[in-house]
């Protein structure tokens, strides 16, 4: 590298649309670390930060609507509808997940990789401001 410690990794994702689909910002995280990570090296810190977070009640018309081009195959009324269903119910388990999680405490429900060993989740959830409450 010409240097005792490589440079840090940046880079910028952006999404196509506003959204609250874990499934879209997901995708744009591991696209975007895939694209700039070294696989020769560790990983020690992952930042991610989220720019022009909005209320959903305050996207812009002009956001609310799909263009469309010439150039892309065209989808099919039924699939449109089908990722319009897909995105309603994903909207829907979240809030229901928020609603168990402000009424039972944050470990209520958890991911199935929160009980490996030396996932860290737990813990945290029973910390306040980083330390053990």
């Amino acid at each position: 590298y010409g240097r005792l410690v490589p440079k840090h990794a940046h880079g910028t994702q952006n999404l196509p649309q506003y959204t609250s689909s874990a499934k879209m910002i997901t995708g744009a995280v591991d696209e975007l670390f895939y694209r700039i990570y070294d696989k020769d090296l560790y990983s020690r810190r992952l930042c991610i930060t989220a720019c022009g977070v909005i209320d959903e009640k305050h996207i812009p018309k002009s956001q609310q609507y799909e263009q469309l081009d010439l150039f892309s195959p065209a989808e099919s009324d039924e699939e449109y509808q089908d990722r319009l269903f897909a995105l309603g119910r994903e909207k829907d388990l979240q809030l229901a997940m928020l609603r168990i999680k402000r009424k039972y405490g944050k470990n209520a429900v958890l991911k199935g990789s929160n009980f490996l060993e030396g996932a860290t989740a737990i813990e945290r959830n029973r910390q306040i401001g980083g330390h053990k409450a």
